[in-house]
């Protein structure tokens, strides 16, 4: 078999055990599993790690290729005035016929433990037991480099970056254990409450497995609004509050606008932050809005993110559908006065 194709194999067969891990590690992440995990203050964010291990399965596959292309034949002889005459087997493996099966036994194992530790920690979200699979991987990895170094030197260097990760990767687990005891003793739901939660929109969200929690709202992780609710029946003056990220504010402030059931603009005003601005976390609002309606009608409270720029792809909105009610009548009767007075009119 020709050397680059050899290459090309080895790679593809290092790369299919990151390709593998990854049906195990994506839905952890995507799902807020381990965003939601106590993590040690060294923990690198998640981005870091596609990179690091595209690049350790690079590094591997090509020591792979080193290897293979020597046929796995021993030339550097090392550690062999250790070996001990009585024990047989000991001895094939290391200096006897069975050496070539002894080296690609040990990256056999080191390849299927890689692969286990990703569905152990991220598949079945078992830090705990994840340890020790990643332990008993470091030293998988130390038993290739021996092998490896016995057949290709620059084989062996090409694993020192892997053996270095694994290290880091492994105290980084038995910490993550250390801050989550008891996070895998947790029950798992498979099916959640059927009850649904309003949003600010209008729309509803449900719950989802595993703790059961509600689906984000839209925007919800920007700005949520407290009052008024939605479809709620509104007269002049109106108190708007909630909750909303410094990026919607711009010195402090954001517009608000009212619309009737035609399209129309009803009212405008400014809704003002209750604190300091200047955060990453949700900041209280409030506002207040006058407005004149002749008729009860459907309407539309839009809070609108400040865009001093005029930048389309910086513009963005939350939208409250709310009932327009037009202003009381007045009793000129000092009884019906009462009378008003008591039915709220």
């Amino acid at each position: 078999m020709p050397n680059s194709f050899k290459l090309v194999i080895a790679i593809l067969i290092s790369g299919l055990a990151g390709v593998t891990g990854s049906l195990f590690t994506a839905p952890s992440i995507s799902s807020g599993w381990y965003a939601d995990l106590g993590k040690p203050e060294f923990a690198p964010p998640n981005w870091v790690f596609g990179p690091v291990w595209t690049t350790l399965y690079f590094l591997i596959g090509i020591s792979l290729f080193l290897v293979w292309k020597n046929n796995w034949e021993t030339t550097n002889r090392i550690l062999e005035s250790k070996q001990k005459e009585w024990n047989e087997w000991s001895k094939r493996l290391w200096t006897g016929d069975l050496q070539k099966a002894n080296a690609v036994a040990i990256f056999a194992v080191q390849y299927i433990l890689n692969i286990l530790w990703s569905f152990v920690f991220f598949g079945l979200r078992l830090p705990d037991l994840a340890f020790f699979v990643i332990l008993a991987l470091w030293f998988a990895v130390i038993f290739t480099i021996i092998n490896f170094y016995r057949i290709s030197k620059p084989a062996a260097y090409l694993l020192l970056p892997y053996i270095v990760w694994v290290s880091f990767a492994g105290y980084l687990n038995y910490s993550i254990w250390q801050l989550n005891p008891f996070m895998n003793r947790e029950p798992v739901a498979a099916f959640c409450a059927q009850d649904a939660k309003l949003c600010s929109d209008g729309s509803y969200v449900s719950r989802i497995p595993p703790k059961c929690g509600f689906v984000l709202c839209p925007k919800e992780d920007l700005i949520r609004v407290e009052l008024p609710k939605p479809h709620e029946k509104i007269s002049s003056p109106i108190l708007i509050k909630g909750q909303a990220r410094d990026t919607w504010f711009f010195e402090a402030t954001f517009p608000i606008k009212l619309y009737g059931e035609a399209g129309e603009l009803i009212a405008q005003s400014y809704a003002t932050a209750k604190s300091d601005w200047m955060t990453t976390d949700f900041v209280p609002f409030e506002a207040s809005l006058k407005f004149t309606a002749g008729k009860e009608q459907a309407g539309i409270l839009v809070l609108e993110k400040d865009n001093p720029s005029g930048l389309v792809e910086y513009a963005d909105e939350l939208r409250v559908p709310i009932i327009i009610l037009p202003p009381p009548e007045v009793c000129d009767d000092s009884i019906l006065n009462a009378f008003c007075g008591i039915n709220g009119i």
